[in-house]
């Protein structure tokens, strides 16, 4: 898998990474050449990958043959050299969005969209930044998408009646919300801004809210500001890294750490740069450190919490539950532990007070708009879906490349359509596996300690939930598994380095992320088959001594 993960590297100098298109400036001219290149950059990040899976193989390797102690020290050091890598890979080797640390895409949906949220709610933010651009004499004729339908239409509707979105503002509020459209539009390109209004808008949950509006509305917005918004990530990021290193140990921190600043599915140009887009990750990894420090409620906490910003991180606590549900089927016995208690407690308690705040916050009707916009978002299929639904979904006569029509006002509508009908059809099938799954993660941690149970949720993650690849670098809490089993820890960064090899195979999104989702899945499988507990044959003695204690019974 190391080797393959090596030359994963090196197929990528023939062809252009389809994530390289989300971090690229818009003068390709001003591109760094060579190693710093998009490309180049991607190369080294399937280069450190590999070169680290090589080197746990090495090290597994030498412990079988008892010679664990050779060479440790020089082991050790690469480790750390290549971990320290990594995490400059994500940041694309300090190149960040070629150039600038800021995403301004992101950044305007979220500081717009939380500042805002009680003007402008899930469905606003395009129709009113148009009519915001209209007053200040700038050219607000574009298309834009209806974040009510996910269709693309214009603006022409909000322009012929923006009292259609000035009157959920107070005159105090539009004047400010002008203010930092035009702070913020004034900072790119007008093609860039143009195109932020395509995209599908703020989708934030409003536990996520209660922090952003915090946040944003210390201020209007100004270069200082949203410098210091950005930093938020950055610390989390550094906080979860030191937190798994307290709990699992710097080494297998490390192999985590090449996993999220290596693999293909979720670069900094998608997230990286913007405002809070990872504190759902860094309560999750958290999260699983206090279980592993035995602090059950205090994990149970942030799980809670990181389940109710994104929601698909409620699966760490379902692993927690299917281990425990697994534990007393083999027992035929419901008794849960003191640290089941106590993490059910913290979950109960941590989540129920953000939930109580963001309904405060947001108000009472914030969770059933925010359950509407979801239900929107899932039913639009987008290029750089991943999971087992996108698999079922992909059908080769209607890929990207074919079904693509440049003459409708959407041109992957044709696409979009097919992948509906498509998943239609398979709809049964998915949940099936979805179920079947869930069976393997209650064997796998049935019996198993909490911290275990929440990592094997993550690794349901992939089947159950169809996500933009961005949130795939949750993926690398897989890693702390090697601090049971050795063999993940090469497997994990072997998987980084194979999606570059994927991407450098298939050209188009839609292609690379169904075959990255099939590569991810069957990992998965195979962590949940490493993972689960061998049945051990009973020895005849014991076998005759639990049949008396039933006759005596």
């Amino acid at each position: 898998m190391a080797a393959l993960g090596l030359a994963g590297g090196a197929a990528l100098l023939a062809g252009w990474p389809a994530a390289a298109a989300a971090e690229v400036a818009d003068n390709a001219a001003e591109l760094p050449r060579g190693l710093l290149s998009p490309r180049g950059v991607g190369a080294i990040k399937a280069g450190v990958a590999g070169a680290t899976a090589a080197l746990l193989l090495w090290g597994l390797w030498l412990e079988r043959r008892g010679r664990g102690g050779e060479l440790a020290r020089l082991r050790d050091g690469l480790l750390v050299g290549l971990g320290l890598l990594a995490a400059a890979c994500w940041l694309n080797l300090f190149q960040f969005h070629y150039p600038g640390f800021g995403h301004p895409s992101d950044t305007f949906h979220y500081y717009l969209g939380a500042k805002y949220f009680p003007e402008l709610r899930y469905t606003r933010l395009y129709a009113c930044t148009a009519v915001a651009d209209a007053e200040a004499g700038r050219d607000a004729e574009r298309p834009i998408r209806d974040l009510e339908t996910n269709q693309l239409t214009t603006s022409a509707a909000s322009l012929a009646e923006p009292e259609r979105c000035k009157r959920h503002f107070s005159p105090r509020r539009w004047a400010d919300f002008r203010a930092d459209v035009d702070f913020l539009h004034a900072r790119v390109s007008e093609r860039r801004w143009r195109r932020f209004q395509q995209d599908h808008g703020y989708n934030a949950t409003p536990a996520w809210g209660v922090l952003g509006q915090a946040l944003t509305r210390t201020g209007p917005a100004t270069p200082t500001q949203l410098a210091a918004l950005r930093a938020l990530d950055p610390l989390l990021l550094l906080a979860s890294a030191v937190g798994l290193a307290l709990a699992f140990g710097w080494r297998v921190t490390a192999i985590a750490v090449v996993y999220f600043g290596t693999n293909y599915a979720a670069p900094y140009g998608w997230t990286g740069g913007s405002i809070l887009r990872y504190d759902w990750l860094a309560a999750s990894l958290l999260g699983i450190a206090l279980l592993r420090r035995e602090r059950p409620a205090g994990g149970g906490a942030l799980l809670a919490l990181a389940a109710l910003l994104r929601l698909f991180p409620a699966l760490l606590l379902a692993g927690v539950a299917l281990g425990s549900v697994g534990r007393w089927l083999r027992s035929r016995r419901f008794a849960p532990t003191r640290e089941e208690r106590r993490l059910a407690l913290g979950a109960i308690a941590g989540g129920g007070a953000c939930l109580l705040l963001s309904l405060a916050v947001s108000g009472p009707g914030s969770w059933s708009e925010f359950a509407t916009n979801a239900r929107t978002h899932v039913a639009t299929p987008l290029a750089n879906h991943v999971g087992l639904r996108t698999v079922l979904s992909y059908d080769p006569a209607m890929r990207a490349a074919v079904a693509r029509d440049a003459t409708l006002p959407d041109p992957m509508q044709p696409w979009k359509q097919a992948r509906r009908q498509r998943f239609a059809s398979q709809a049964l099938f998915f949940w099936a596996l979805v179920a079947g799954f869930g069976v393997l993660v209650a064997r796998a941690g049935a019996g198993a300690p909490c911290w275990l149970g929440a990592v094997l949720g993550v690794a349901w993650i992939p089947v159950a939930f169809e996500l933009t690849g961005y949130y795939w670098c949750v993926l690398a809490a897989l890693a702390l598994l090697a601090v049971r089993h050795p063999s993940l820890g090469p497997a994990v960064c072997a998987l980084s380095a194979l999606g570059w090899a994927v991407a450098s195979h298939w050209h188009w999104t839609d292609e690379i992320h169904v075959w990255l989702s099939v590569l991810t899945i069957s990992f998965c499988v195979y962590t949940l088959l490493l993972v689960t507990p061998r049945p051990t044959r009973a020895r005849a003695d014991d076998v005759v001594h639990n049949s008396n204690m039933d006759l005596n019974s």
